[in-house]
C-alpha cells in the first residue's frame, strides 16, 4: 500500500470510528469522552492528509460557515439561539 492509500484507509476508518461512538452516545447514553478521543484521531488524519496535499485547508475551513449555515436552513440545531 502506497503512502497515500494507506493515509486515506486510516482517515475513513477514523471516520468509522467517529460513527460508532455517536451511534454508542445514542444507544446507552455514554458522556462522550469516546467520541472526543475519536473526533481527536480524525482531526490527526486530517491534518495529516492536509500536509500530504490530499485536502486543501483552506477549502476546508472556507466549508465551516457554509455548513452552519445549511443548518440553519435545514436543521433545528439553532433554534432558540443555543449555538
Amino acid at each position: 500500500m502506497n503512502r497515500r492509500d494507506e493515509i486515506l484507509t486510516i482517515l475513513a476508518e477514523e471516520c468509522a470510528e467517529v460513527i460508532v461512538e455517536c451511534s454508542k452516545i445514542q444507544r446507552f447514553d455514554n458522556d462522550g469522552t469516546a467520541l472526543s478521543k475519536e473526533l481527536g484521531d480524525l482531526m490527526a488524519l486530517i491534518d495529516i492528509a492536509e500536509k500530504e496535499g490530499l485536502v486543501i485547508g483552506s477549502v476546508v475551513e472556507e466549508q465551516v460557515p457554509k455548513k452552519m449555515e445549511k443548518l440553519t436552513k435545514w436543521s433545528s440545531l439553532f433554534k432558540d439561539n443555543l449555538l
